[in-house]
């Protein structure tokens, strides 16, 4: 077997551009001060998601940002929350 015909299958170039997600993610938590959590799947998933919340609370607007990515068993997820007023 060839090293380069591992290459061949599609879920490896998947693979690789969402370990570079992940570690953007990961890059991004360091800039804003986000609390990382690396935990495992009970299954198989891989994608990523970014989403936003914003709620009052305390008669302040909070905003709440979750970055995650999953490679297979694994996932990154990335939360830090943003105070206005």
């Amino acid at each position: 077997m060839d090293a380069n015909e591992i290459f061949s299958y599609p879920i490896v170039p998947l693979f690789i551009m969402l370990m570079i997600i992940a570690f953007i993610f990961v890059v991004i938590a360091f800039i804003v001060g986000g609390e990382i959590i690396i935990s495992p799947i009970k299954g198989f998933m891989v994608g990523a998601l970014v989403h936003d919340e914003t709620f009052e609370e305390n008669n302040r607007n909070v905003t709440e940002y979750t970055l995650q990515c999953l490679l297979g068993i694994i996932s990154v997820n990335v939360l830090w929350e943003r105070q206005d007023g």
